[in-house]
């Protein structure tokens, strides 16, 4: 079943590939038109908003919580929650609230529901931590300014001996990473497909059971697309310490997110050569 899933994401992934070429063929074509204008001066993505997406798994309260704060928030114009529970149904009355209630088809979900999203400007968030309304803004700032990378607050680089992963927390000023967390991450639409097509070419799974891991692959895909790494940011939150994290519940991850962060330094390795020498490719 769960294969049968990815194979239909994967497809849809592909046709939204397919039809962001050719939107973006008719916007080189009438470029010289204005568009409309974001503060600063940037062009405004499809929408004056955002949608910020949610798992949840075993964290109902938390989840409510989150939205009784972002549901507030001038710039947040949707929310997706993807509940992989299926013991439980979710329910959040707000218009700017959508749920989806599944059996657990893991982590992916949450790049499957930012497929769904009606805005271009996308935040990935955790259950358990509220950022404040100015750090959701700056976010979506910094996406518009520039939508061809991901903006986070938490950053990850391999250690010397390259396993994972170094912090790059906290900063003070925007600092570039080799891989974002999804704790809360800012990126445009348009490049979510890329995210499924990866999965394929590497053939990997992500499973909580064997180390999770989406955050990573979306890192490398998203370097591989547009040559630009995730960029930490300063901003501020709170933190909800709440025990049943779909990601957490089978204890320390780093061996098996070290193997699959070298998979993907491999997997950009190879596309990197191939750019320099088209002749090693089939």
């Amino acid at each position: 079943m769960r294969d049968s899933v990815m194979r239909l994401f994967v497809g849809l992934a592909n046709g939204l590939l397919t039809l962001w070429e050719q939107a973006r063929g008719r916007r080189q074509g009438r470029a010289e038109q204005p568009g409309p204008t974001a503060p600063g001066g940037a062009t405004a993505p499809d929408g004056s908003g955002a949608t910020v997406i949610l798992l949840n798994w075993q964290r109902s309260s938390n989840v409510r919580a989150i939205l009784d704060a972002y549901t507030r928030y001038r710039q947040v114009a949707e929310i997706i929650v993807w509940n992989n529970n299926p013991d439980l149904t979710f329910t959040y009355s707000h218009a700017k609230v959508r749920s989806v209630n599944s059996g657990e088809l893991g982590l992916s979900t949450r790049w499957a529901a930012a497929l769904l999203a009606s805005h271009g400007c996308i935040i990935v968030a955790d259950d358990d931590l509220i950022a404040d309304e100015d750090t959701i803004d700056r976010l979506i700032e910094w996406c518009r300014k520039d939508p061809d990378r991901v903006y986070t607050l938490h950053g990850r680089n391999p250690t010397p001996d390259n396993e994972y992963g170094t912090h790059v927390d906290h900063v003070r000023q925007p600092t570039e990473a080799i891989m974002h967390l999804t704790r809360l991450a800012c990126l445009d639409r348009r490049h979510v497909p890329h995210y499924f097509l990866a999965l394929e070419e590497l053939d990997l799974r992500i499973d909580p059971a064997s180390g999770g891991g989406e955050d990573i692959v979306m890192s490398f895909a998203l370097t591989r697309a547009t040559g630009k790494r995730p960029l930490v940011v300063p901003g501020s939150y709170r933190d909800l310490l709440a025990p049943g994290g779909i990601a957490n519940r089978y204890g320390s991850q780093r061996q098996r997110r070290t193997l699959i962060m070298r998979r993907c330094q491999a997997w950009l390795d190879d596309s990197a050569r191939a750019r320099r020498d088209p002749r090693t490719g089939p």
